[in-house]
């Protein structure tokens, strides 16, 4: 089905919104204190929007897109927004320094690209097969969100690619990203405690945890990472893949002394 312009732009905030049954695309439109809780709505378009205080709390959201919105102070707890795709988007409100809430929500496969998601909460969140590139993440929450697809009580793995963007602050507490990607992005003064790093893709990170009591990097790859605040002494490092330039760090961190060789 074709999609559905619903309005031109509209000046001034609207509190309700009925839309065409089949896929739809609401364009230019500004609304406040939208209420769709437990609403079933899949297959929606929002594109050059802004949306601010609203609830879509358990609603049925599959395949939501968002291009070029701003959404401010809402609430997405348990929504099902299984591939959705954010694009060019702001979830982040500057003056309040408030994000929004993605807790419990139901993200698999679901995308952020250029977007800023600073200070949102997915803690709980699933979000196993989610891709956040390019985008802005700092100070957000993904303490316990699941990365994991569970096959059996003896086989799980994860999934997810956390691209070229700033993390800093964040907290992944007791996350799982074994074998996942995060090349590229900015790991400071984040959280990792008990967190499982294991293989995952590290190369060209600016890591530099604040917490990392339990943190996993086995076979971890950190090449060209710029390695920072971290005790080598209280990690287990067997396997991790660093470039020759990074070994003086590691050797500084463990209070070895080196002097060049003798010509």
């Amino acid at each position: 089905m074709s999609d559905i312009k619903l309005s031109e732009c509209d000046s001034t905030p609207e509190e309700n919104l009925i839309i065409p049954p089949g896929n739809a695309l609401v364009a230019d439109r500004n609304f406040i204190n939208l209420d769709w809780s437990q609403r079933e709505q899949p297959g929606l378009t929002f594109r050059n929007c802004t949306i601010a205080d609203s609830n879509f709390t358990a609603a049925n959201l599959n395949g939501l897109r968002f291009e070029n919105c701003s959404v401010f102070n809402t609430n997405f707890e348990k929504a099902d927004i299984q591939d959705g795709v954010f694009e060019d988007c702001t979830f982040y409100e500057k003056n309040h320094q408030q994000g929004c809430n993605f807790s419990l929500a139901d993200l698999r496969r679901t995308e952020f690209h250029r977007c800023n998601i600073s200070m949102s909460n997915f803690k709980r969140a699933n979000v196993f097969q989610i891709t956040i590139n390019d985008s802005r993440a700092q100070g957000s929450n993904f303490q316990f969100a699941n990365f994991v697809h569970i096959v059996s009580r003896s086989t799980l793995f994860s999934a997810a690619q956390l691209t070229k963007t700033d993390f800093r602050y964040s907290n992944f507490e007791g996350v799982y990203l074994q074998k996942c990607d995060l090349s590229e992005s900015k790991f400071v003064a984040v959280i990792f405690t008990r967190a499982n790093l294991e293989e995952a893709d590290l190369t060209n990170t600016d890591f530099a945890p604040n917490e990392y009591d339990g943190l996993s990097l086995f076979k971890a790859d950190l090449r060209n990472a710029e390695i920072r605040n971290i005790d080598v002494r209280k990690l287990n490092f067997s396997g991790v893949k660093i470039f020759e330039w990074q070994q003086a760090a590691f050797i500084e961190n463990l209070g070895i002394i080196t002097y060049p060789d003798k010509t």
